[in-house]
């Protein structure tokens, strides 16, 4: 009996001490006001845990701190941002990133785990050149995981499943890219997460590359009348720059 008791007592410290650690990891990822190295801290305190949520938080405070670190491999109207010191983060926490949302998907699937994954392997594939990868079996995977987000929920995250897959087939070339996707896509985030600044601005910048200028014009101005939110926060302000900076290009037009 005394012995069995021990056990107890073992188990449920070790419990404790699992929850106290996913606790001190939730307190460093708040939003707005986590950065990459309390991301990272945050990584390494769960990396060890077994069971689901603890290994997709682990990928999520990776995904956040390559989110900070590199504009969120978001798009502008001169292209995207995938420089090398952006694809050298994304060598560097992508691999782990993809192990520990993979993982955790593996223990439960659902909206949450398809996410870090969704993030993750977009993270990860850009270090390699995903969009050079559009016509393989990567750019197909990176479309299966937008399109399981996206049936899971398609309001998680503001549209995050409609806005991968716009982005996506925006810069994807041809013959995988596709303007009317693209915009279909993102027009769709917009109208699931009206308030997104993150989705206005990708509608911006890609009606702008297809020259709707007046679209565009509105969109950026509506990016910037939302306030960030979620993860948008960890590139907000980056995205309310290049807005303001589409604007006046557009202005002097």
């Amino acid at each position: 009996m005394r012995h069995q008791k021990m056990r107890i007592l073992a188990v449920v410290a070790v419990a404790s001490a699992s929850v106290t650690r996913r606790l001190r990891a939730e307190s460093l990822l708040v939003a707005g006001r986590r950065s990459p190295s309390s991301c990272l801290r945050a990584a390494a305190l769960l990396e060890d845990e077994d069971e689901w949520l603890s290994q997709c938080l682990c990928a999520e405070a990776l995904n956040a701190a390559m989110r900070i670190e590199t504009l969120g491999n978001t798009i502008t109207i001169d292209g995207p941002v995938d420089t090398a010191e952006h694809k050298k983060v994304w060598r560097t926490h992508g691999p782990r990133a993809l192990k520990h949302a993979r993982r955790a998907m593996a223990l439960k699937t659902n909206v949450r785990t398809a996410a870090a994954v969704a993030d993750a392997f977009m993270f990860e594939g850009s270090s390699r050149g995903l969009i050079s990868q559009a016509l393989t079996g990567v750019g197909t995977e990176f479309v299966a995981n937008a399109k399981r987000l996206v049936d899971l929920d398609d309001h998680y995250d503001s549209g995050l499943g409609y806005t991968l897959l716009g982005c996506y087939y925006h810069l994807a070339p041809w013959p995988v890219g596709n303007a009317g996707n693209a915009r279909r896509y993102l027009q769709k985030a917009c109208d699931v997460a009206p308030n997104s600044r993150r989705n206005h601005y990708h509608l911006a910048v890609v009606a702008y590359r297809q020259g709707a200028r007046d679209l565009a014009r509105r969109e950026f101005q509506r990016a910037l009348r939302c306030s960030p939110s979620g993860n948008d926060h960890d590139f907000s302000d980056f995205i309310a720059l290049k807005s303001r900076e589409a604007l006046d290009i557009l202005a002097a037009a």
